[in-house]
């Protein structure tokens, strides 16, 4: 039994399916299945049950034997790890999910993981929550960062996270709006606006409870596209509900204006950090996360 077999049935143990399996470890699902087979032959045990259709649901020698897998193949790659440690050659990927708005505060963290870890390649992408949950679920990536949403990280024992910075929910308006006029909005006042939404899970549950408490307002739409939102409010067909924090960059352009919400106490916003409690992280990542939190923490 070789590493790479050790990873498939770990993978297949993960994702209770072979043909996930094979789209994450980027094989052929033939190779994985064939792959299981010659481990239940080498070992005498059948691990799963392939009886519901293309499930993977492990057997109960074949829990007992997973176990000892994923701790052995934890070891292999921290293993890996400390050789090229050793070798100052440690390469690999970071990848950073995050919600519109945070890519700067990212920035100088980069910076000085790079000047450490020379070779490696980080990637940052700006995705709505649900979808970065996603990513480190089937760990496309490796850090989610986003706003606090209890109902889908409480419960979740896949992840683990940690809060990381605060923020406010303020409403973008174009400086043609009469709302614009002033530095701060009431509830009241924007009850009675057009609003264009970003699809978010968070922005939906703000939405929501704003709603419950002020009353439904009309809305022009919704959707994922920034450079579509910012073109909509700067011709002033309505406002939005926007996240302010430290470092926050939009890339607004000059007829825009960001106004606070008041007589609302509803307007806090705490963000976390999430990973996956499933698997093993280099050093590399878990020192990229605390030079993130100092670097924040200063401001």
């Amino acid at each position: 039994m070789n590493i790479e077999k050790l990873e498939y049935l770990v993978e297949v143990a993960k994702t209770g399916s072979f043909s996930v399996a094979s789209q994450n470890l980027f094989v052929s699902q033939s190779a994985i299945s064939q792959s299981i087979v010659s481990i239940e032959k080498q070992l005498g045990l059948k691990l799963f049950d392939r009886s519901r259709g293309n499930s993977a649901i492990p057997t109960n020698e074949g829990e007992e034997i997973i176990a000892i897998a994923k701790e052995v193949f934890l070891k292999y790659q921290e293993l890996i790890e400390k050789a090229g440690l050793m070798n100052n050659s440690l390469t690999g990927n970071l990848k950073v999910s995050t919600v519109p708005g945070f890519d700067a505060p990212l920035l100088s963290p980069i910076s000085v993981i790079k000047e450490d870890y020379p070779q490696i390649k980080i990637e940052i992408y700006q995705k709505p929550g649900q979808e970065i949950i996603d990513d480190i679920k089937e760990n496309r990536s490796d850090i989610g960062i986003l706003p606090y949403i209890k109902h889908l990280l409480e419960q979740n024992d896949d992840l683990i996270y940690q809060k990381l910075f605060e923020g406010k929910m303020k409403l973008l308006v174009s400086k043609k709006s009469p709302l614009a006029e002033n530095s701060f909005v009431t509830p009241q006042q924007i009850v009675n606006e057009t609003l264009i939404l970003y699809n978010g899970e968070y922005m939906q549950w703000f939405k929501n409870k704003f709603y419950k408490k002020f009353g439904v307002m009309n809305e022009l739409f919704t959707s994922t596209n920034i450079d579509t939102i910012w073109k909509a409010i700067d011709e002033n067909l309505g406002v939005l509900f926007i996240p302010d924090f430290y470092g926050a960059n939009y890339n607004f352009n000059d007829n825009v204006a960001l106004l606070d919400i008041v007589d609302y106490e509803a307007t806090h916003i705490q963000y976390v950090w999430i990973m996956s409690s499933k698997k093993h992280y280099s050093k590399m990542i878990r020192d990229y996360i605390t030079i993130l939190k100092e670097e924040l923490q200063l401001k």
